[in-house]
């Protein structure tokens, strides 16, 4: 580490003041700022992104710690001090500062005093297409959504409870709108979900292969945690709408993207796990990132919080594709015997407040892990100053905000025109929407509705 300066004559008047009388006051709000720049550009420096120390953190550094009241030396005289004594009390094997030396003070000193200050000089860049204010309030109207749907299909006539309502009522206009502008929603839901659980995956796999390069892992373990976060959210999500929209056509494609997703998601926690596996056996080799998850990331809320949430988010997604697939198994299946007719007339009795309590369940915990991740980000925010990245909107961000667009076009259009226009304009000219208005079905009819929607005609009826 070395500052070259020419044609410079040094002063030898000005004498350093003892080591007892420097200024190292925490509370110096002047010196925790300058103390913290340096710290930060000084582990810059060691991670070998840097080639040298910009002179101005060293001045204002040793500015704030001389005593206001001896005489002020010039710019040259003070690097003439820390370039020829002050740096040269380390060890050049272990490259670390003699113990009770003024550069072991100087080096301790801002993450012993001022953390915060060294924090909002790390450059921490942050994870915006995660955590930027675009995503953020993508989720939002997407949860927003998610709940005022599972609320109106929950009431709706062929909702959870099968509540009736006369035709011409104002109930029935208003939830038909949403009866009829579901399957939209699902499957807009369906691509935003496989889309980050996509996208997370990509991201997993580079931080877990990374993780070890002193140049290239910065901020990767804070956009491993939100990206597997907020890709489970994005399940529950659609989860939510899968468990109160009843009657929706199952088309294999959305068959197809459900069975991605799960593969994905189990993915996700594979490559999560094994990633902070290396981390907690081998270290951390970027001196940077160690540095921020010590002393400014919350840890706390990520192991009480974020953790916690995510593990009951996976378990509720397990939970209910094991109970899928185990119902679509014994679903055919038929007995004569009266344990077995029991046991149907028992599931059929239940399975309305089994439904309403698995989606209720899906509901709070996806807003819970929503709120939790607000408060992370705006912890992390104030930790990393007002430069840091984390918020910025860019352009896939509004991209993702126009994914819910068609959603509301589509439940506007049924309001205003009614199902049969409303639906019809989406198709051919050649075909049309009528409203079915019998319960009895043509066997080529039934045949449909076993393909597309799993349903017996008698189940229909």
């Amino acid at each position: 580490m070395s500052f070259n300066v020419s044609r410079v004559t040094w002063s030898t008047d000005w004498q350093p003041p003892a080591f007892v009388a420097l200024n190292f006051n925490p509370n110096d709000e002047v010196l925790c700022g300058a103390a913290g720049a340096w710290k930060a550009a000084n582990m810059g420096f060691f991670q070998e992104q840097q080639n040298f120390i910009t002179a101005d953190y060293v001045l204002a550094y040793l500015r704030a710690i001389l005593p206001s009241n001896i005489t002020q030396p010039d710019y040259y005289t003070l690097l003439h001090w820390y370039n020829d004594y002050i740096i040269k009390d380390m060890d050049e094997a272990t490259r670390m500062p003699y113990p009770g030396s003024l550069l072991e003070k100087l080096s301790d000193f801002p993450l012993e005093s001022c953390a915060a200050d060294v924090c909002k000089s790390l450059d921490w860049t942050g994870d915006p297409d995660v955590s930027g204010r675009g995503m953020l309030i993508t989720y939002y109207i997407a949860s927003a959504l998610a709940t005022t749907y599972g609320c109106a299909l929950a009431i709706s006539n062929s909702g959870i409870f099968g509540q009736q309502y006369p035709a011409s009522s104002k109930k029935a206009w208003l939830l038909s709108g949403f009866e009829e502008s579901v399957s939209t929603f699902l499957d807009a839901t369906l691509v935003f979900a496989a889309s980050m659980l996509a996208a997370a995956c990509f991201r997993l796999a580079q931080a877990f292969f990374q993780e070890s390069d002193a140049s290239n892992g910065h901020w990767m373990i804070y956009a491993s945690i939100g990206s597997i976060y907020m890709s489970t959210f994005s399940s529950l999500l659609l989860l939510l709408l899968q468990l109160v929209a009843r009657d929706v056509r199952r088309h294999w494609l959305r068959i197809v993207l459900w069975t991605l997703i799960l593969l994905l998601g189990i993915a996700n926690e594979v490559l999560f796990d094994c990633f902070f596996t290396r981390v907690k056996v081998y270290q951390l080799r970027d001196l940077i990132e160690e540095v921020w998850l010590s002393f400014c990331s919350p840890t706390a809320l990520f192991a009480h919080g974020l953790t916690p949430t995510l593990r009951l988010g996976q378990i509720l997604l397990i939970l209910n594709a094991i109970s899928y697939v185990v119902y679509r198994a014994c679903r055919g299946k038929t007995g004569d015997t009266k344990r077995w007719m029991k046991l149907k007339a028992f599931w059929r009795r239940a399975k309305p407040y089994i439904q309403f309590l698995n989606a209720t369940a899906c509901c709070l915990l996806m807003w819970s892990m929503l709120g939790l991740f607000t408060y992370y980000r705006d912890l992390v925010n104030d930790a990393a100053g007002k430069d840091n990245q984390n918020s910025d909107w860019t352009f896939g961000q509004v991209l993702a905000v126009a994914t819910w667009v068609p959603v509301l076009v589509e439940f506007a259009t049924v309001l205003k025109y009614g199902p049969e226009e409303g639906l019809g304009k989406k198709i051919s000219r050649k075909y049309a929407v009528v409203s079915n208005t019998t319960a009895v079905y043509s066997e080529k009819e039934v045949q449909y509705l076993r393909v597309e929607t799993g349903l017996t005609a008698a189940e229909r009826i």
